[in-house]
C-alpha cells in the first residue's frame, strides 16, 4: 500500500506542475456553468437544459473528460522520458501503478465535483433558482463515479497505448463526443433515433441520471423520471466503467512485461 501512496504523491506533484489542471479541469467548468446561465437569462427561462438544475450534471460528466485528458498526458510522458522503465525493475507490480494514476485522477474529479457544486449554489443564491438539497447532492456525486472511474481508466489506457504527442488528440475527440453526444446542451430526447444511439455511450445516461437526481425538466411540463432509459443507462455505465477497468489493466501489464 506504502508504494502506492509514494507514487500517487509523485503522480499529484506532476499533475500540480502542469497548468492545463487548473485551466481545464478546475477554471473551464465553472465558466460554462457561468456562460449558460448567461444564455439562459437572456433567452427568458425558454431553454430547460440550461437551468441550473439540468446544466449542473451535464458540466459534472464534462469535466470529468478533462481528467481524461490529464491522465493521458501524464501516463504517456512517464513513458516517454522512460521514467516508467526505470521503476519497472523495481518491486512494483502492474496493479500498483495503475492505482497510483487511478488515486491522482479521482482526487481531481472530487475537487471538480466540489467546485462544480458550489459554483451552482452560488449562481443559485444570486440568482434566487432552485437548488438541490444536500442529499440530493451526495446522490449526484455517487451517481457520477461510474464515469469518472470510465474517464481515468480510459486515460490510462490512452497513455499506455499513444505517445504524449497522439494521447491528447484521441482524448480530444472524446471530450467531444461527451459535449455532443451527452446531451450536454442539445435537447437529445427530441432526436428520436439519435437518442437511440447516444443511450448506448456512457455520457447521455450518466447526466440523464444527474438530472433525475437534480429534479430537472426536459421540457416545462415533463421532468426526468426513474424510467427504462435511466434502468438501462445504469447498466450501459457500469459495462463501460468495467471494460475501461479491465482493457487498461491488461493493456499496461502487457506493455510492463513488453518493455522489461
Amino acid at each position: 500500500m506504502s508504494r502506492i501512496l509514494n507514487f500517487s504523491k509523485r503522480n499529484f506533484k506532476e499533475v500540480l506542475r502542469d497548468p492545463l489542471i487548473y485551466i481545464f479541469c478546475l477554471g473551464f467548468p465553472v465558466v460554462m456553468l457561468l456562460l449558460f446561465q448567461i444564455i439562459s437569462h437572456y433567452s427568458s427561462g425558454h431553454t430547460p437544459m440550461f437551468e441550473l438544475t439540468s446544466l449542473l450534471p451535464a458540466i459534472i460528466m464534462f469535466s470529468y473528460t478533462f481528467i481524461m485528458l490529464t491522465m493521458s498526458l501524464l501516463v504517456s510522458k512517464d513513458k516517454q522520458t522512460f521514467f516508467l522503465k526505470r521503476l519497472y525493475s523495481s518491486p512494483m507490480k502492474p496493479h500498483h501503478f495503475v492505482l497510483g494514476y487511478t488515486i491522482v485522477g479521482l482526487i481531481i474529479g472530487i475537487v471538480q465535483t466540489v467546485i462544480c457544486i458550489l459554483s451552482a449554489f452560488l449562481i443559485a443564491l444570486i440568482t434566487n433558482a432552485n437548488f438541490i438539497s444536500f442529499g440530493n447532492v451526495i446522490l449526484l456525486t455517487i451517481s457520477q463515479l461510474p464515469i469518472l472511474i470510465t474517464n481515468i481508466f480510459l486515460g490510462i489506457l490512452f497513455g499506455t497505448l499513444l505517445s504524449d504527442k497522439s494521447a491528447p488528440g484521441i482524448s480530444s475527440i472524446f471530450i467531444s463526443m461527451a459535449g455532443i453526444l451527452g446531451g450536454c446542451w442539445m435537447p437529445i430526447e427530441t432526436m428520436g433515433g439519435f437518442k437511440t444511439f447516444c443511450k448506448t455511450l456512457p455520457f447521455y445516461p450518466s447526466v440523464y441520471l444527474g438530472r433525475i437526481i437534480t429534479n430537472a425538466t426536459k421540457n416545462l411540463n415533463s421532468p426526468y423520471t426513474f424510467d427504462n432509459t435511466a434502468i438501462w443507462g445504469i447498466v450501459t455505465i457500469l459495462i463501460y466503467m468495467i471494460t475501461s477497468i479491465v482493457l487498461s489493466c491488461f493493456i499496461f501489464k502487457k506493455n510492463m512485461v513488453s518493455d522489461k
